[in-house]
């Protein structure tokens, strides 16, 4: 099977010749490019070569533009740092200074160069693999965005605060973010991976005050427009599954610190796929042979027929190679 029929299949929960290796990659892909991270962030050429080398190299089944969460950023005017072997960051946040939403404009997408830069990884990996992989385009969810522009430390006091300004600035990002997602569907995206980690650090109830609507909002956009959603929530969000059901993407990431079969019969009865949850750094990056096929077939002992496997957050750039394809053996099926 393709890859592209294979997730597919998977997410219907029809028979497939391998569960679908759905491995995120970053640093990874900007070393199989032989390029620096700070190359591989601003030059989506550099980000498709190495993304085409890794599906073929390590059996991932699809490929993907996720780089760096700093593009909306820079879209909405935040200056930012570009290290050369680290991610980009601003420094001040945007909002620093405070929640003035006249600091914020909803930006054409196809007109600031690094939000264009991801729309162009996506028409590039669409042509070069056709229908054979599923292409995955990203954006950042509302709450992450928002934690982007005004600093992560800030934010939660301001959502401890409560200050009403929140929800003002929050529309305008939606609205952006929706925007952003809708030009990588056009490019060619089949799939919008929405990153929104800063939600793992808040409580269910911070969560449902100040993320919900957004997420689902954001999501259900993303579907009415023909694409996926991939939601990736990094770090322990066991306290917030029961509210990211109502969110209902497609996929959910589920990270190695969760117990991924208690995620999975949180998620039994919707059209929500699980996917994890190998811990990238003490199984993938550091652990023998044996514990990395214990850990895969951990997660493929699941009762659940569209349970997808991968490392619960990024893998890392220097994971050993033999791990990497160890895992994606083990995910073919008798």
């Amino acid at each position: 099977m393709k890859p592209s029929e294979r997730l597919n299949a998977r997410l219907q929960g029809k028979p497939v010749d391998k569960i679908p290796n759905m491995n995120i990659a970053m640093g990874l892909v900007a070393r199989a490019a032989g390029a620096t991270y700070s190359e591989y962030v601003q030059d989506y050429r550099i980000l498709v070569e190495g993304n085409l080398i890794c599906a073929e190299r390590y059996g991932f089944d699809t490929v993907s533009v996720i780089s760096d969460p700093m593009r909306e950023a820079s879209a909405f005017g935040a200056h930012l740092v570009f290290p050369r072997d680290g991610v980009p960051y601003s420094n001040p946040p945007l909002l620093a200074d405070g929640l003035d939403k006249s600091r914020i404009q909803i930006a054409d997408p196809l007109e600031s160069p690094r939000t264009l830069d991801r729309i162009k990884g996506v028409g590039l990996l669409r042509e070069k693999v056709l229908t054979d992989y599923p292409v995955i385009g990203w954006v950042e969810g509302v709450l992450a965005e928002l934690a982007d522009l005004r600093g992560v430390q800030t934010l939660m006091l301001d959502l401890v605060d409560e200050d009403e300004r929140l929800g003002e600035l929050m529309d305008i990002i939606l609205a952006q973010q929706c925007r952003f997602a809708l030009e990588q569907i056009k490019a060619g995206a089949d799939i919008i991976g929405v990153g929104n980690a800063v939600a793992s650090l808040v409580g269910p109830s911070l969560y449902e005050t100040y993320a919900l609507s957004y997420d689902k909002a954001l999501v259900r956009f993303i579907q009415e427009h023909g694409a996926k959603v991939k939601l990736h929530i990094c770090g322990n969000i066991t306290m917030l599954l029961p509210l990211l059901v109502h969110v209902a993407p497609d996929i959910i990431d589920i990270d190695w610190m969760v117990d991924f079969h208690k995620a999975s019969e949180v998620f039994a009865d919707t059209k929500t796929s699980v996917c994890g949850n190998v811990d990238p750094v003490s199984v993938l990056l550091k652990g023998s042979p044996a514990l990395v096929e214990q850990k895969v077939r951990e997660c493929l002992s699941l009762e659940d027929a569209t349970v997808l496997v991968a490392a619960g957050c990024e893998v890392p750039a220097q994971t050993p190679i033999e791990n990497l394809l160890l895992m994606d053996r083990l995910l073919y099926l008798p």
